[in-house]
């Protein structure tokens, strides 16, 4: 996929394109998986946070604005607060 398409794409999921959030899913779901393993350390519950991730994304879609945020920008900010949620959130080092 180009950029006008992953643009077109976030322009309908703002308007709750359900197909065009199928798409975006498909095209995002390996990196948001890949990041949660990175905290979480077990596959299948990292299977399992990646999926919330995406339903928690669809029951906020009408918070969603292309124009602020690129999807996967957003679907990341999401996916922080999701493992932040579960206690896996970031540790800032002191310093």
């Amino acid at each position: 996929m180009d950029l006008a398409e992953f643009e077109e794409l976030e322009r309908r999921v703002a308007q709750r394109d359900r197909w065009a959030f199928s798409q975006l899913h498909k095209a995002y779901e390996r990196t948001i998986h890949y990041f949660v393993l990175s905290k979480v350390s077990v596959p299948y519950v990292a299977d399992q946070i990646t999926a919330r991730i995406f339903d928690r994304a669809w029951e906020r879609i009408d918070r969603y604005r292309w124009q602020d945020w690129s999807f996967h920008v957003w679907i990341l900010r999401i996916a922080r607060d999701e493992l932040a949620d579960r206690g896996y959130a970031d540790e800032v080092a002191a310093g």
